[in-house]
């Protein structure tokens, strides 16, 4: 019984700090809401957004939907090529400036303050917008592939595009605007969501409630 008990306290003590290494995010809602048709219907690309923020709930639905794991074996709701997962979703909203793991369904805190307007080359709507998501893209994940630089560009394009289409079709579903944008400073941005050799920022995509 006592070898038991301190085999539950070195199990608490080494496994508790790496449960809270982020922050993590309430269990996505994955049922119910408008429907696939009528969100492809109402999705649009807007501007204006209020001046607020997302609930720790809806943040976890939008980050699912957009990049979500939505099957045991850890695959995405969004298809990849040759199942290389190379493409990252960074959070930035009025706290800072985060990772999101969607495998642990967790915000990986990269730097405090509200950055909302680093995203973006002087377009004044992008710090009302509650998130701006960054979409990076990873090439050294495809290290010791046999794939061509040029394909695994063209691939990191989809998988952006994939996973920004299902950013839209959840904030049209919840009656909110969105809109992607390329008008941002590669190294700025890079610079700030601390970005290594062979990643770099695809697109970035303002969403948030209607004004």
């Amino acid at each position: 019984m006592m070898r038991k008990f301190f085999a539950l306290v070195l199990a608490v003590t080494f496994v508790v700090p790496a449960a809270w290494a982020g922050e993590a995010l309430p269990v996505p809602e994955k049922t119910g809401g408008m429907s696939l048709l009528q969100a492809l219907s109402e999705r649009h690309s807007s501007r204006e957004f209020a001046d607020t923020d997302l609930t720790p709930q809806q943040l976890s639905n939008l980050l699912w939907a957009t990049a979500g794991v939505n099957r045991a074996d850890g695959k995405r709701v969004y298809p990849v090529a040759l199942g290389i997962q190379d493409t990252f979703v960074y959070v930035l909203n009025r706290k800072g400036v985060y990772k999101y793991d969607p495998a642990a369904n967790v915000l990986t805190l990269i730097e405090k303050g509200d950055h909302r307007m680093e995203t973006t080359l002087g377009q004044n709507f992008v710090g009302r917008a509650a998130v701006n998501l960054a979409y990076v893209h990873d090439t050294s994940l495809w290290e010791g592939k046999k794939t061509p630089e040029e394909l695994i560009h063209q691939w990191g394009f989809v998988h952006t595009g994939a996973a920004v289409q299902n950013a839209y079709l959840y904030a049209a579903s919840q009656g909110w605007n969105a809109v992607v944008r390329g008008s941002f400073d590669q190294e700025k941005l890079s610079g700030l969501l601390k970005l290594s050799k062979g990643q770099s920022v695809m697109m970035v995509q303002s969403i948030g409630p209607k004004p």
